[in-house]
């Protein structure tokens, strides 16, 4: 009898081994846990961008603006996912960088809005050695408008945005949209406005 459960134990722990190396070789991914993302409240009406500059981090894989021939409405959505993220993710530390790294996506009127935008704001730069920043986090994006023949596009954007003000536990947490239009300049798609939603 002692034999027989010695058996039946070293088969179940045999299966279980199997079961645990089948479970890490096909289905464990080592991730790391995606961060919370931290931004500022902004009441910002539907005609005006109000893009700030960033100090925080903002991962946003570096891609060219897209050509007419390549693209479908899916590369415009992932794309205005990440031109939300890095648009609506700043601080009062970081020299508009959210905007100046965008630059490569704009439209020649966005750029140009860019630079006044960026060239205001640093005539009325207030104290920043109180750190205050926004992070932004694509988290659904749609199609409101798509034709390649016109040259136009429209992607609505559903963010979550994180303000953070002086010590990092000091932060608020809310829920903000944002519409990217797209126009073809020449044959590459790129980004011609940015408008936040009320909140």
């Amino acid at each position: 009898m002692n034999k027989r459960i010695w058996g039946i134990i070293i088969i179940i722990v045999g299966l279980l081994l199997m079961v645990a190396i089948i479970y890490f070789m096909f289905f464990y991914k080592s991730a790391a846990p995606e961060p919370v993302i931290e931004q500022p409240v902004t009441s910002v009406s539907q005609t005006t961008v109000t893009p700030e500059p960033t100090s925080q981090p903002v991962t946003v894989q570096p891609v060219s603006p897209l050509k007419k021939a390549e693209v479908k409405a899916d590369d415009l959505v992932r794309l205005a996912a990440a031109f939300a993220e890095r648009f609506g993710s700043f601080s009062n530390q970081s020299d508009y960088g959210n905007l100046r790294d965008l630059r490569i996506f704009m439209t020649d009127n966005l750029k140009t809005w860019a630079e006044n935008y960026i060239n205001n704001a640093r005539l009325k730069k207030g104290d920043a050695s109180i750190y205050y920043g926004i992070v932004t986090k694509a988290v659904l994006s749609e199609v409101k408008q798509f034709d390649s023949d016109l040259g136009q596009a429209e992607i609505l954007v559903k963010t979550q945005r994180r303000e953070s003000a002086g010590v990092t536990g000091n932060s608020t947490t809310f829920y903000q949209d944002i519409i990217i239009k797209y126009r073809l300049e020449g044959s590459v798609w790129r980004v011609d406005g940015a408008y936040w939603q009320n909140k």
